[in-house]
């Protein structure tokens, strides 16, 4: 059975991607958008998150995405999912995935003004409180994540521009390829 906000996010950047590719999913959460991944492209998608929420049937690995425990371009894509803002140190998770993918997806917020920002933060964090894991340390605008993501060797292609809950979280797929 597909999830109605696994199917939202698969959407956003499906068409860019391979059928039966193989994924990292680096902060897989309760696994939902990895398990629709392999439904709907046959992708040999691959868990990895700090805490253990999986809800899907799919196997989870329990690290530290600092120091991914996979060679070099072991994978065709790294699917980053909301997953740099819980981290005080964003590039440090990005240049492992970099490491250990041909590409990276990444979905994030597009977080504009200061109240909107502490909504998000308080809102994102509830995770942390309920599954252990890290909290919501960055709400900012896609303008802020693009210069981080130009401080690597890659191409940057924006995928697509949606919303969730209702329309209150901003959202942004962009697609990392590594320079050659």
């Amino acid at each position: 059975m597909s999830h109605p906000r696994a199917v939202t996010l698969l959407d956003s950047f499906a068409a860019a991607i391979q059928p039966r590719a193989r994924v990292l999913d680096i902060g897989a959460g309760k696994g939902l958008l990895a398990q629709e991944l392999a439904r709907q492209l046959d992708a040999r998608v691959t868990l990895v998150d700090v805490a253990s929420y999986n809800q899907s049937a799919l196997p989870l690995t329990i690290c530290d995405s600092r120091a991914l425990a996979f060679a070099d371009d072991s994978f065709d894509y790294a699917l980053l999912s909301f997953v740099l803002h819980h981290t005080c140190d964003p590039a440090a998770i990005l240049r492992e995935a970099l490491r250990v993918a041909r590409a990276v997806i990444v979905i994030e917020n597009d977080v504009r003004g200061r109240v909107r920002a502490a909504l998000t933060r308080a809102i994102d964090s509830w995770p942390a409180l309920r599954y252990g894991t890290p909290p919501c340390y960055i709400a900012q605008p896609r303008e802020a994540w693009m210069e981080l993501f130009a401080q690597f060797p890659v191409e940057t292609r924006l995928l697509r521009e949606f919303s969730l809950e209702w329309g209150f979280f901003r959202n942004f797929t962009v697609m990392l390829t590594k320079d050659e």
